[in-house]
């Protein structure tokens, strides 16, 4: 009987830490990056404005696309609170996860800009 218990109580602990994103919130964010000054050594370039598309699938994958070049990967629930949802995004090729904010009210998705890209909005269609 005290194992039955142990058994239980832990796996509703670890089924507590593997949340997904509910399934209204899943699908396709677009937005635009703003244009923005990129500096190597002592020349700076101005990196130009680009259509920006997130789609949100179920068991945690993602998929980006920048203007015509697209990158998969997969997102981890982070923490929810009253107004959003948090997770990070490990893209293929990339070493650096990305963060992303859902606000769940205005069904608008912000993503964290890895410097010196800046941070963008994007809205759900």
């Amino acid at each position: 009987m005290r194992f039955c218990l142990l058994l239980l109580v832990l796996t509703s602990s670890f089924s507590g830490n593997s949340q997904e994103i509910k399934k209204k919130y899943l699908g396709v964010f677009t937005g635009e990056i703003p244009s923005y000054a990129l500096e190597l050594g002592e020349e700076v370039f101005q990196v130009q404005s680009a259509q920006m598309e997130v789609e949100l699938k179920p068991e945690g994958i993602l998929i980006e696309k920048i203007a015509s070049k697209e990158i998969k990967g997969t997102y981890q629930f982070i923490k929810e609170d009253k107004s959003g949802i948090y997770f990070e995004a490990k893209l293929d090729g990339q070493f650096i996860p990305e963060s992303y904010i859902l606000y769940k009210k205005e069904k608008r998705l912000e993503r964290k800009g890895i410097y010196p890209q800046p941070d963008v909005f994007l809205k759900k269609n």
